[in-house]
């Protein structure tokens, strides 16, 4: 009963609409600014009224009428709430569309980081359904956040895109960009994150079987305050003279260390899935002599028994 209560509401604002956007002779503008709020009145109404499809498109058309009067900024959050009732209705593409131009008018309208916030937000509604697109929004979150001069909120955005690249098993990208958000954090001089992203940034290099990426960054790391002496220095000193050695069983055992183990989960999930080329190559070499000797013995006896 309620529903259709609002469905009859919204159906009403429409009906204003009309009326505002009506012209006679004594009438010779459209109302755009009547308009627009019966739109939004409108859209409010198919909400409650659970016709989410009515209530995008009043959304969409609110943000037309806004955009008629110049108003950039009240149009883009009439487009970013019509972006949000797309993620209720699992259509993601239109999550992009919507909330790609929300941001894009509010950077318009100089308010740059209610641009990078929106877009950041479409980002994590698109990471499973959409992950280039949301890639490609936290990239622009993170340009809005430099412009502002804002390197933490920037480096959130970066770090977003790391873990989704992590996740996409995208280790060359992944490693492109911890260094970047890596250079943020350092340059708002927070070095104890900073810590705990070049261990991540090691497991990334060896991730990609790069030994020689990740003892760059371990020793270019020994430079920031607070790395040398801690934990994650000495845990990582080991791993990678382990790595290097192909042990795999002091390998195992160091990457069992809190350091790695209680590291968030996409670079958990890392460390619990890294191996020693080395260990492997050893192994095989053992099996070829183990083989070799095997065949020496079959040479000795196959001619027979005289």
């Amino acid at each position: 009963m309620a529903e259709k209560r609002h469905l009859q509401e919204g159906e009403d604002h429409l009906k204003a609409v009309e009326k505002c956007l009506k012209t006679s002779l004594m009438k010779w503008k459209p109302d755009y600014d009547g308009a627009a709020s019966e739109y939004a009145k409108a859209a409010i109404s198919f909400k409650n009224a659970k016709a989410l499809e009515r209530c995008r498109d009043a959304y969409i058309k609110a943000a037309d009428m806004q955009l008629k009067l110049g108003g950039n900024f009240h149009a883009a959050k009439s487009l970013e709430a019509a972006g949000l009732v797309s993620r209720d209705m699992k259509d993601y593409q239109s999550v992009a569309n919507l909330m790609g131009r929300a941001g894009q008018l509010f950077r318009e309208n100089g308010t740059t980081d209610t641009a990078a916030l929106t877009w950041e937000k479409a980002a994590k509604i698109l990471e499973l359904p959409m992950p280039e697109a949301s890639l490609d929004l936290y990239r622009h979150a993170c340009e809005c956040a430099e412009v502002e001069d804002r390197p933490r909120q920037a480096a959130d955005s970066v770090g977003r895109s790391v873990r989704l690249l992590i996740r996409l098993q995208r280790y060359d990208e992944a490693a492109d960009m911890i260094k970047k958000e890596i250079d943020l954090h350092a340059l708002s001089e927070n070095f104890p994150t900073v810590v705990k992203l070049v261990t991540g940034a090691v497991l990334i290099h060896l991730s990609r079987t790069d030994y020689v990426a990740a003892n760059k960054m371990y020793k270019a790391a020994l430079g920031y305050p607070e790395f040398i002496g801690s934990d994650d220095a000495r845990a990582l000193e080991a791993l990678l003279d382990a790595y290097d050695s192909g042990d795999g069983a002091v390998m195992n055992e160091t990457l069992s260390l809190p350091v790695f183990k209680y590291m968030e989960n996409d670079f958990a999930k890392l460390a619990r899935a890294l191996k020693a080329p080395g260990a492997s190559i050893k192994s095989d070499r053992r099996s070829d002599k183990e083989l070799g000797a095997d065949e020496e013995d079959d040479d000795e006896y196959s001619g027979g028994l005289c």
